[in-house]
């Protein structure tokens, strides 16, 4: 992946899902990096298919990311501290209460605002990543209220700290700082520097977690740490004898000890 060509950046008024046009646009003209952004989306979606509701206000995006030597699963967690950094760097000293949570959530203590995710398109032999962003930006109360599908943990960066960038703003933000950590990245030691940028605000380690894995596998334990492949370092609890364990794809959840 390489920061050397400029963004191509599209506005829709409306589409069903920004990830379907990025997919459109891969399949007609590869190649090429987008920034493809909705102000309204009728079928947002999030990792694994769920539902991602959409209203005006927000920051509805997919990036199209050429990958000729493959996907890298730690790309997804750089696009989401650049989103992070992006917010909180307008935010002020108050900003530092933003975080991620493995392996695709923006956070503010125990509530989201924000996610992405990272899907596969072009062809085997000229792969191309479809990054997802969905952050609630200047979005009301009311808005999420509208929609009953949407956790009580929802939340909006206007609803927290009383204003918000423009969705507009916050992309061109975004893109400066993912161009500045892919360009670290390629150099030398940037991966280990970047894998403690993440882990810095990485509100799951140091949680006790509970997870679901591929084939419904569970499990519970302590997040110790980040893999430089952006997996997560557990030291598993149970079931089974203890031992050290990373996480390559979960569901988690961090669980209160009482």
């Amino acid at each position: 992946m390489s920061a050397a060509d400029p963004w191509q950046i599209i506005v829709l008024d409306e589409t069903t899902s920004t990830q379907d046009e990025g997919r459109r646009l891969v399949s007609g003209k590869p190649g090429i990096r987008r920034a493809i952004r909705a102000r309204r989306q009728s079928s947002g979606r999030g990792r694994l298919g769920n539902a991602w509701h959409s209203p005006e206000g927000g920051l509805w995006c997919t990036l199209t990311l050429p990958v000729p030597d493959g996907p890298d699963p730690f790309y997804n967690l750089l696009l989401a501290l650049a989103a992070r950094d992006s917010i909180a760097s307008s935010l002020g000293n108050k900003g530092l209460r933003l975080a991620l949570k493995w392996p695709n959530d923006l956070v503010i203590g125990n509530r989201k605002w924000g996610g992405v995710l990272a899907e596969i398109a072009g062809t085997s032999t000229s792969p191309e990543v479809l990054f997802g962003i969905g952050l609630n930006l200047d979005v009301e109360q009311e808005s999420l209220r509208e929609h009953p599908g949407l956790s009580e943990q929802a939340t909006s960066i206007r609803v927290e700290f009383g204003h918000s960038p423009s969705p507009e703003q916050a992309l061109q933000s975004i893109l400066s700082n993912l161009d500045r950590l892919i360009e670290e990245d390629h150099s030398k030691g940037g991966r280990e520097r970047n894998r403690l940028r993440v882990a810095e605000v990485l509100d799951t380690i140091g949680r006790h977690i509970h997870w679901k894995g591929p084939a419904d596998r569970t499990g519970e334990g302590e997040a110790t740490g980040i893999s430089p492949e952006g997996a997560l370092i557990v030291e598993r609890t149970s079931p089974g004898p203890p031992g050290e364990e990373q996480l390559r794809s979960a569901e988690i959840s961090h669980v209160r000890i009482c």
